[in-house]
Parts: C-alpha cells; structure tokens; sequence
C-alpha cells in the first residue's frame, strides 16, 4: 500500500480542499485473518479530504461481478472490505460487470478484482471510471479515472429597470 498526496494551494478545481490522496493497494493472500495483507481498517479511513483508494484487492465481490458464484469465505472475505468503505462512507466507482482481470489462461473466467473506492469529499469530482486502454502485460487491464471540476455556480442576475442588469 502507497499514497500519494497531491497538494495544489489554490484549491483543487476550486473546491476548499487543497489536497487529494491517492492510495494503491494490491492485496496479498495469506493464511492469517483478515486473509489479506492489509486489513480494510488501514486501508479506508474517515478523511476530510478527497481520497481515493484503489488497485488489485483480489477480492470477488457480488456488486461488481453479480454473476458470479461465490463461496462462503469469498463472500465474508469480500463483504469485510466494501463494509467497512462504505460505512466510512466511500463510494465504489467501479461499473458492475465490467471485467478487470482477463487470465491468460483458458480456465479462468474474467473477473472483477482491481476496484477504486472514493471518498465523499472526492465523489462528486468523478465524471468517469473507464477501461479503455489495452493490456499493459499483466492479466489485470488498467483503468482510468477521470476528475471534473464541480459545476460552477454563476451568482443570480438582478435586474435594474427594464434594461439594465448588474451581475455580482
């Protein structure tokens, strides 16, 4: 697990914040309890800020692979993770069916296990969650995600008599 924070003393897009942190994860399987490398509490905090977090979680989850048919452990494993983000409250950004991993061999289904996660302080920021770039080598495609700046909130118009407008 890295994060980076990204600093602009203007504000980002406008907005009062000044930073937005980026985590990347890649969860690795282990044999001790949470069966991953890095429990969901160090992964998904309650931050004022914008932040996202996102990567390999090599997790199978129903929201985002609703056809899938999950064990019992997969399930509980899974559920612990997007639980606890969404109870901090952070956002799935990821668009349900749409497949992260491609096995190179042909055994494997495709499946869901690279996921981003926003948090409400960054939500609204998110105009797109893609996948529109090929293979870079690995099994598991990149994706992308695009930042807007919120909608500008022009101030009322008042109107002067019957031609003149002042705008403040």
């Amino acid at each position: 697990m890295h994060s980076v924070d990204l600093l602009d003393p203007e504000g980002l897009f406008g907005f009062p914040h000044r930073s937005l942190r980026v985590t990347s994860v890649y969860l690795l399987h282990t044999n001790r309890s949470p069966y991953r490398s890095i429990p969901p509490e160090r992964l998904f905090s309650f931050l004022s800020y914008p932040h996202l977090v996102l990567g390999d979680f090599n997790l199978h989850h129903l929201l985002v692979d609703p056809c899938r048919s999950l064990s019992e452990r997969d399930f509980t494993l899974s559920a612990r993770y997007f639980d606890f983000a969404f109870d901090i409250p952070y956002d799935l950004l990821n668009t349900p069916r749409v497949y992260t991993r491609f096995p190179f061999d042909t055994v494997s289904r495709a499946s869901v296990l690279d996921l981003a996660f926003a948090n409400t302080a960054v939500s609204p920021l998110v105009s797109l969650w893609d996948m529109p770039l090929p293979s870079t080598g690995s099994d598991d495609l990149p994706c992308v995600i695009t930042l807007k700046p919120p909608a500008i909130m022009l101030p009322p118009l008042l109107r002067i008599g019957p031609s003149l407008t002042c705008i403040w």
